[in-house]
């Protein structure tokens, strides 16, 4: 059930004060009182967790648990469970101390291999001497902005239990102060006198933590879900507590102190992403201790949301660029070649990159598109993109396809990578559809380059819609598989009989339409494939062309609302006057998921799993497969 009122006060301050309180409104409703019973599955997966709790001086700590996947349980939507006995963290830590005296406790419960993250907040019952019950007063899902990839691995789970305890003191050493300014990562607790105590997570590139004197240190605050949970809680209680987690040495260090926000901050370069704003946090105290479990981390690459702050000597992000060739690769696909105005180098890029690029939209509008990089990463001289044209999409492909010749100069950004290749994988599988072939040229020549194992799967409809065949051949050579989907069926991708052997070492790329990719996610749970090895990226409108209108009965409204073919059930409901909780409209967050109450839904999402799709939806993307749903809304 949803929270009527989530927000306290200094929540809707630092709403008010960012201008963003009616966004907050509207996704409120993502607050409930019970975990989704989809996400149970998860929970009991992660070998980490962090948790904030309060000591007897008011101080907040920031704690980081780990234990083999378990070790956290869920007895039903309602309440959690902490196995103490495993693995858990130092023996000192406050934590145990403070939820054995005050039960109030927050949580982040995170999988930093796939960018997910669930926050609960709640309280700690002593359930037996080795457990400890934790009752859901509130939980809702995080989008994946900020969090960095990586991989974890366990390096000896059945070690026994052993003794750790911290060491201690007010001012930070020099090891420590390393450690915070080249974090890419960290945990932040917080806490409001009546509603608790909240954890959560905080990324940026490395560096992003800035250390302004002996015991202060300055974050960027950079534009997130509208909520301002934490600066709220900094707004009526300024205690806070920090911890860093030292990825190469499997330790952590933990920092209490007072958080103060700066609102309107001068940012000549831009490290905030347009906000301005940025908050400080005054030590007071620290603890250092190693993590109770040794873990091996492999760093995967950054998230494409952070803001790309300007260098001292730079004066711009953006790249001019002159369209130098254009091919007709296929009846829908054009490719696009582009290189510097004055011929200079242009910026590197990795693998798996995409260019953002200044279209001019039919209404005379420009917006930014992100379209994958196709050309060799060690060339640069030019790079290249290829573009399906969507005769019914938002006006990008028409763009580029009808209005760009040879000798058109385009406005971009440097290049962004969100679908970066693994750097240790044993062997990589790479699988497109369709115009999702273009982000794995660009794999290809890195993993040939490298000299690495590789197989690659390409299906498209049609022999001739098979675009760039000759270049993938002469690149792959026999490592190259090509498949059709309209042809008979032994010239079909068989998805089931490719991932059919779990594999430990090998990691699996997949990009092209959502159907592909919810395909390749759900036979490689079923096959036991762990889902950190499993890279996506999403090609390709949600609608479909055969969409038709659906109709939607909101049960607690009593409400019919109509969703024209073109348009998505949360556009509808929005339009309809309706406050639904919302962010990047992509299927990717998870703030929109609503519980289904009749109806089977058409899943067009990236978010929920296989278990949580039998009784939810995203309502930014999917649709209903019989044109009739009822929403609990």
């Amino acid at each position: 059930m949803a929270i009527k009122q989530p927000y306290h006060e200094g929540e809707i301050e630092a709403q008010k004060k960012a201008k963003e309180l009616d966004i907050a409104f509207m996704n409120k409703g993502a607050f409930q009182e019970t975990i989704p019973l989809g996400a149970l599955p998860f929970v009991e997966q992660q070998p980490m967790v962090i948790l904030g709790s309060v000591d007897e001086a008011g101080k907040i700590w920031a704690s980081v648990l780990t234990g083999t996947p378990g070790f956290l349980m869920a007895h039903d939507e309602h309440t959690l469970v902490l196995n103490t006995s495993e693995p858990r963290s130092a023996d000192d830590d406050p934590l145990w101390e403070n939820m054995a005296q005050r039960s109030n406790v927050g949580m982040v419960i995170i999988e930093l291999g796939s960018r997910r993250r669930l926050r609960v907040s709640g309280k700690a019952i002593k359930a037996t001497d080795r457990h400890y019950a934790i009752e859901v007063d509130r939980a809702y899902p995080n989008c994946p902005k900020y969090i960095q990839r990586r991989q974890l691995t366990i390096e000896n789970s059945s070690a026994p239990k052993r003794e750790i305890y911290s060491t201690y003191g007010q001012l930070l050493n020099d090891d420590q102060k390393s450690l915070i300014s080249n974090a890419d990562t960290f945990f932040v607790a917080s806490a409001h006198p009546v509603q608790g105590i909240d954890a959560s997570h905080r990324g940026g590139h490395s560096g992003f933590v800035k250390l302004v004197n002996e015991n202060v240190l300055r974050i960027p605050d950079f534009s997130g879900n509208s909520m301002y949970n934490t600066l709220g809680n900094f707004i009526s209680y300024p205690n806070a507590g920090l911890a860093f987690i030292d990825f190469e040495n499997n330790r952590v260090l933990q920092l209490s102190g007072l958080a103060e926000i700066l609102w309107s901050h001068e940012d000549p370069i831009e490290e905030t992403g347009g906000t301005q704003r940025y908050w400080q946090f005054t030590i007071t105290g620290w603890r250092e201790s190693k993590l109770a479990l040794e873990f091996k981390w492999q760093f995967i690459d950054y998230s494409p949301h952070i803001p790309q702050a300007k260098s001292s000597t730079q004066k711009s992000n953006n790249l001019l660029l002159e369209v130098t060739k254009i091919t007709q690769e296929t009846d829908q696909i054009k490719s696009f070649q582009f290189s510097t105005v004055d011929g200079s180098l242009l910026p590197k890029f990795h693998a798996g990159a995409h260019l953002p690029i200044k279209i001019m939209l039919d209404n005379g509008n420009s917006e930014l598109r992100h379209y994958s990089l196709l050309s060799n990463p060690m060339d640069r001289n030019c790079y290249e993109i290829g573009v399906l044209l969507e005769t019914d999409g938002r006006g990008g492909s028409r763009y580029l396809h009808q209005k760009i010749d040879i000798g058109t100069v385009i406005e971009t950004n440097s290049p962004k990578n969100g679908f970066s290749l693994f750097n240790n994988a044993k062997h990589t599988i790479l699988i497109a559809g369709g115009i999702g072939i273009t982000p794995m040229l660009s794999m290809l020549y890195e993993l040939t380059d490298k000299q690495l194992s590789y197989e690659i799967h390409y299906s498209a409809k049609t022999l001739d819609s098979l675009a760039f065949r000759e270049q993938i051949e002469s690149i792959a050579g026999e490592n190259a598989h090509f498949y059709v989907s309209r042809n008979s069926e032994s010239s079909r991708l068989d998805l089931s009989n490719l991932l059919s052997t779990a594999n430990p070492e090998a990691h699996i790329y997949v990009c092209g339409p959502y159907r592909l990719i919810d395909a390749v996610r759900d036979i490689a749970s079923v096959q036991g494939w762990p889902s950190n090895q499993i890279h996506f990226e999403s090609f390709g409108n949600p609608h479909a062309v055969d969409d038709q209108p659906i109709e939607v009965y909101l049960a607690k409204s009593q409400k019919t609302i109509t969703v024209n073919a073109q348009q998505t059930i949360l556009d509808s409901l929005l339009d309809a006057g309706l406050k639904i909780p919302s962010d990047c409209k992509r299927g990717e967050c998870g703030l929109c998921v609503t519980k289904v109450l009749h109806g089977e839904p058409d899943h067009r999402d990236l978010y929920l799993t296989t278990e949580e799709k039998k009784d939810n939806i995203c309502i930014c993307v999917s649709r209903a497969k019989d044109n009739k749903l009822t929403l609990d809304l």
